[in-house]
């Protein structure tokens, strides 16, 4: 990035270089990895930030400080995220990875909604949710993204030339291959099912018969085309969603354990009690 700063870490386990550009409506860094071990380190979220995360070589893990898993990403994609103020953490196996992320002004993208519809109900989310951490799903970088990504990252100052004005299109290229993506990915049948079941996680009769029955599939293809695509099962993941919703319910106290069982999709407190304590491995009670 000839406009960008610049700026190398040596650290024991290798060495950092990243390039970053201040932009009045985004952030841009790159980040480059070449590391001779693996290496996990912690990073400090100060604000909920919506970023748009370029996985161009290698490969990376994202976690909650507490170990709780986030996201994998490897060479070649990008997906669309948001983290909210707090501590979070990575790891890298030994080897080169170079990764950018794009940071919009969320007034920024608000105001030009219209033109990327697949994150509209996700910054929704981000507003309302008391979720630390979501994301999109992940796209490979396609030639037009490609191309994009070129250009933004190797404009040059030229002089009588708006360098900012020409970074603006690029980043909003970017953004706009990154929707195309996600709009045909959507489309597919287990997204498809991944929206029904977020939608309607609340209720106690959502069984892997309904989705059968909604969808027109049998249950082995419902089971084998959503684990391709998630790596966990559609009725695991159920149970993933409704127990995550319920602890931050409990969390925030917004509702005792004797209210949030019918919340989230249970028939009765004892089963809710019962899957609760296998999934955290403590009772509902010791969330208040």
């Amino acid at each position: 990035m000839p406009y960008a700063k610049a700026e190398r870490i040596d650290v024991n386990v290798g060495i950092i270089i990243s390039q970053y550009y201040s932009h009045f409506l985004f952030f841009l860094e790159v980040v480059e990895f070449d590391i001779h071990t693996d290496l996990q380190a912690d990073y400090l979220m100060e604000d909920t930030s919506l970023f748009l995360f370029i996985m161009l070589e290698g490969n990376i893990l994202f976690h909650k400080h507490d170990g709780e898993y986030i996201a994998e990403a490897k060479g070649d994609v990008c997906y669309a995220t948001y983290n909210r103020q707090g501590l979070y953490s990575f790891t890298l196996p030994a080897g080169r990875h170079r990764l950018c992320y794009i940071i919009p002004r969320n007034e920024w993208v608000t105001k030009n909604i219209g033109k990327y519809p697949r994150l509209e109900p996700f910054l929704d989310q981000m507003g309302q949710d008391n979720l630390p951490f979501g994301h999109m799903p992940s796209c490979r970088i396609e030639k037009g993204m490609e191309r994009s990504l070129d250009k933004l990252l190797g404009r040059t100052e030229i002089k009588d030339k708006d360098l900012e004005a020409a970074l603006l299109r690029d980043s909003k290229r970017v953004l706009y291959h990154y929707q195309l993506a996600v709009e045909k990915k959507m489309s597919a049948r287990p997204y498809l099912i991944k929206e029904n079941l977020d939608q309607n996680y609340r209720s106690s009769d959502l069984t892997n018969k309904v989705l059968m029955d909604r969808f027109n599939i049998t249950e082995k293809t419902l089971i084998e085309t959503f684990k391709a695509e998630f790596g966990i099962t559609p009725h695991n993941y159920l149970i993933q969603l409704r127990m995550q919703m319920a602890k931050q319910l409990l969390l925030s106290k917004s509702s005792s354990p004797t209210e949030v069982w019918q919340l989230v999709g249970y028939a009765d407190f004892r089963s809710f009690g019962i899957q609760f304590k296998k999934f955290f491995g403590f009772p509902p009670s010791e969330c208040i």
